[in-house]
């Protein structure tokens, strides 16, 4: 008798499923103090009033009273509702809907939702209990120990802890002020990663702004990846490119790809492959074809290396450039190894192989220093091995040489007088009224000797400080090597152009 009953049940519930699993499924009524029956348009319906509890499948709502449907196994419930469900969520509100069959709740009216820490603040929401997910569209808040985040929809995973925003959200963090703003955004409450997309800003508590497309923000770390062309920027630096890296706590950044760094203060642009940036020590880094331009108001500065460092703090102004280093502006070019520029005295130190041309004038030496004043050249120090070359109406070169030579320039940022110290050589080529008949060349050796020069850069002066073994030699005389002091090199080819830069530049956008 039993094995029939027992192969009876089995086809009752192999041809009737449904009625087996709605009887299962039944909301159940744990506690009322009243309980009534009625007809209400139609339908079956249970009248519980005061202190009523009722259970289904996990779940436990408490209210002051419900409407309980038999037939469709819904109830609604009024007045302080209540809902516990098995993973660990409570949703509190004015009144609550639930559908058994389906398993879904609606909140309505100051509604809280509290899960491990987390608060969520909305005026209405829909609970799938079945997906643990959580849904409202009407505005919402969610508050935890470490942030404050508001939002026009959102869904909250109980499962993952996930959040998922869009619509006008705001991340603030509770302990330091930073604030993320954007209109799509996933957060995860366990790792306290938030990742977005769509236009987004943040603001730190230090006031530096980002801005991204793309990207992740780590409330706890304060660590950011931007992705599609990102920036940053405070009150003296803006740093973009491709992608972008950024530490908040210990101020670093990081930015690949089409970097560009501008300072406010000085004017200065630099762009490069690879940006690097120490807010604390005022430190940046750009290397990669890095290129600078200082914008002034009547020239602009075009400065190329292969890497260009930046100390700009209370202690130390310095900007470094290293690697195939070229410089143009119109009334100077430069191209050496590696230069230093201390800003704090306007001194501009050139290393290693170093040329310098400036008007018609080129200068080399091991090394050379320009001081500048008010953003001119004001003096250039060549030392050792220094040799000046400049090229005559009828292009012949007039030469100077000599263990250390200083130029001076006037407001015009023209050669006004060349003082030469130590192994002093000289060759000068002379010139009739009208500049176009040689008339000899002067050739002298001198331990010291200066040299005065008009407002056209012409010559006016040789004054030889000791006595100098010099020769005038007339045009007949003159034989070719006799045109050119030992060391003579004429480096036309190398010097840098307004196009060049341009071009480098380009490159890099």
């Amino acid at each position: 008798m039993r094995a029939i009953i027992f192969l009876l049940l089995i086809c009752y519930t192999l041809i009737f499923p449904e009625k087996l699993q709605a009887q299962e499924s039944q909301i159940e009524i744990v506690q009322a103090e009243a309980l009534a029956g009625g007809i209400i348009n139609g339908v079956e319906v249970r009248i519980l009033r005061r202190n009523v509890i009722v259970r289904h499948q996990g779940m436990t709502l408490y209210c002051d009273s419900a409407y309980q449907y038999l037939k469709e196994n819904n109830i609604d419930a009024f007045g302080r509702s209540r809902l516990i469900n098995s993973d660990g969520a409570t949703v509190t509100s004015n009144k609550m809907f639930y559908e058994g069959n389906v398993r879904m709740a609606k909140a309505i009216g100051d509604v809280v939702v509290t899960d491990e820490g987390k608060t969520l603040y909305t005026e209405e929401l829909d609970y799938d209990l079945n997906g643990k997910l959580i849904y409202y569209s009407t505005g919402g808040k969610i508050v935890d120990a470490e942030n404050l985040l508001t939002s026009q929809t959102g869904t909250y995973d109980v499962n993952s802890k996930i959040y998922y925003f869009t619509q006008n959200v705001v991340l603030q963090s509770l302990k330091d002020g930073d604030r993320l703003e954007t209109n799509n955004l996933q957060y995860n409450s366990v790792t306290g990663i938030s990742y977005f997309q769509g236009p987004s800003k943040i603001t730190t508590k230090d006031g530096a702004v980002l801005y991204s497309d793309n990207g992740t923000y780590n409330t706890r770390t304060k660590e950011s990846n931007f992705r599609g062309r990102p920036r940053i920027e405070d009150d003296k630096y803006i740093l973009s490119g491709d992608s972008l890296y950024y530490d908040d706590q210990k101020k670093i950044g990081v930015a690949l790809g089409n970097v560009r760094l501008t300072a406010k203060l000085d004017s200065v642009i630099i762009d490069g492959d690879v940006g690097r940036f120490w807010n604390r020590e005022g430190i940046s880094k750009v290397y990669g074809n890095a290129i600078m331009r200082q914008i002034a108001e009547k020239d602009t500065l075009y400065l190329t290396a292969d890497t260009l460092l930046s100390i700009n703090n209370e202690n130390t102004k310095l900007l470094k450039a290293y690697y195939k280093t070229r410089i143009y502006r119109k009334d100077l070019q430069a191209i050496c190894d590696s230069l230093v520029y201390n800003r704090r005295d306007s001194v501009i130190q050139f290393f290693r192989d170093p040329v310098v041309w400036s008007k018609g004038n080129q200068m080399t030496a091991d090394s050379i220093d320009i001081a500048l004043a008010n953003n001119k050249i004001h003096k250039m120090y060549l030392k050792n091995k220094s040799f000046v070359i400049s090229q005559d109406t009828v292009l012949n070169f007039n030469q100077l040489k000599g263990k250390y030579i200083t130029a001076h320039f006037n407001q015009s940022n023209q050669i006004q007088r060349i003082d030469v110290k130590g192994n002093g050589e000289s060759i000068y080529f002379v010139l009739e009224e009208g500049d176009t008949t040689l008339l000899g060349m002067n050739r002298a050796i001198c331990t010291d000797m200066y040299f005065l020069f008009k407002e056209d850069n012409k010559l006016e002066i040789i004054n030889y400080i000791t006595k100098p073994d010099a020769e005038m030699i007339p045009p007949h005389e003159l034989q070719e090597p006799q045109k050119k002091i030992k060391g003579f090199v004429w480096r036309k080819e190398e010097r840098p152009s307004k196009e060049e830069m341009l071009r480098r530049r380009l490159l890099i956008f």
